[in-house]
């Protein structure tokens, strides 16, 4: 008795594997163009002055925001030394609108500089 009910999970396991669906490939997603020289000619790496990141949370935050603005190339943000980098496009992206977006976060978007032109 203590052979049948081994048994019975045993083959339904098989079964169940012998009908599984095979993975089909995975999709590789599409790797993004180099920059045209037109538009690094309007990138722009500016270091923002934020107040107010207290933790990880913070930078995450930060960086969602940004990163939400179309033009925006890449952002990082440092709790610690109270900055954020960013590079985007300076013919998409108003400063201004940046700023006002992390202050709705909560922080204080003080002073930027521009790193690069």
């Amino acid at each position: 008795m203590k052979l049948k009910i081994l048994i019975i999970p045993v083959l339904v396991l098989a079964f169940a594997c012998q009908n599984a669906p095979k993975e089909t490939a995975q999709e590789v997603e599409p790797v993004a163009e180099e920059p045209t020289q037109e538009i690094l000619a309007n990138v722009q790496k500016i270091e923002l002055n934020i107040e107010g990141m207290t933790c990880t949370g913070c930078e995450n935050a930060v960086q969602k925001t940004l990163d939400e603005f179309d033009g925006v190339y890449a952002s990082k943000a440092d709790h610690e030394k109270g900055i954020a980098m960013v590079e985007l496009d300076s013919t998409k992206v108003d400063i201004t609108k940046v700023k006002e977006a992390i202050i709705e976060l909560g922080y204080e978007a003080k002073e930027h500089h521009v790193l690069t032109e």
